[in-house]
């Protein structure tokens, strides 16, 4: 099984690391990849995909509105943050409004995968 995944960040270097993550592992597939958080919910409605890498701190939205509008409208999808932010009010915010998993940037390539 394949499983489709969508990735938000607005930092180019992370774009680029964490679908280059994505496209080394066979088991998924990268049906976007955007920098704001207005361009990710329209993506998430558009591709439908089984996962959602996601960082909080987006230009336009607060991550945690990306997540609820995934919660409420994808309830199969998985939200996958991925985040500067490892404090415990980021964190619970974030778990309450519907994320699955939480990791740090600097996670290694294997563990985004893993996750």
């Amino acid at each position: 099984m394949t499983l489709r995944v969508l990735i938000v960040d607005d930092e180019p270097e992370f774009l680029r690391r964490f679908s280059a993550a994505v496209l080394s592992d066979p088991r998924l597939q990268l049906v976007g990849a955007v920098p704001t958080g207005h361009a990710g919910i329209a993506q998430l409605d558009r591709q439908r995909p089984d996962v959602l890498l996601l960082d909080l701190g987006l230009p336009d939205l607060r991550g945690v509105e990306v997540i609820r509008h995934a919660a409420a409208h994808h309830p199969g999808c998985d939200v996958l943050v991925v985040t500067m932010f490892g404090d415990d009010a980021h964190v619970v915010e974030s778990i309450e409004a519907g994320a699955t998993g939480y990791l740090l940037k600097d996670a290694s390539t294997e563990r985004v995968v893993a996750s």
